[in-house]
C-alpha cells in the first residue's frame, strides 16, 4: 500500500509480511475493505511454495476459505526442502492477479502446540 502519496512524491510502499530463513518473505494483497481487511500473504515464488494443508492429512490440500496446517516447499540452486511442515496454521486463499497462485491469511501458531511456541519477531 503506497502511504503518503506516490514514490514520486515522497510516498512509501508499505505490506504486511509473513516468512522466515526457509521461506523468505512472502507479501500480501493490497489490504481493503473489498476483502473484508483480510491479510493474505503469497509466498515468493519459484524460491518458495506454500500449500494449506489438513490437520490429520498433509497431503491433502485444503479448499480455499478452509483452515489447516502451512506446508512449505523450498527450492532454490543451494537448497530444497520438501513438503516442511510449518508451526503455522491459516485459511487457503485464491491466487490474486500480482500473485497468481494460492495464497494463506490469517496465520497464527498451530493449534497442537499453540501454548508452547514463541509468537513474535526473533
Amino acid at each position: 500500500e503506497l502511504l503518503g502519496g506516490s514514490p514520486e512524491e515522497g510516498g512509501v510502499y508499505m505490506t504486511p509480511t509473513y516468512g522466515n530463513t526457509l521461506m523468505g518473505l512472502a507479501c500480501s494483497r493490497p489490504v481493503s475493505a473489498e476483502e473484508d481487511y483480510t491479510i493474505a500473504y503469497y509466498a515468493p515464488q519459484p524460491r518458495a511454495v506454500v500449500e494449506v494443508v489438513q490437520f490429520n492429512d498433509y497431503n491433502q490440500v485444503v479448499g480455499y476459505g478452509e483452515t489447516g496446517r502451512v506446508k512449505l516447499y523450498t527450492m532454490t540452486k543451494e537448497f530444497f526442502v520438501p513438503g516442511f511442515m510449518e508451526r503455522d496454521e491459516g485459511e487457503r486463499e485464491l491466487p490474486y492477479n500480482k500473485y497468481p497462485w494460492d495464497g494463506v491469511s490469517g496465520v497464527r501458531p498451530f493449534r497442537d502446540f499453540a501454548s508452547s511456541t514463541t509468537v513474535g519477531v526473533y
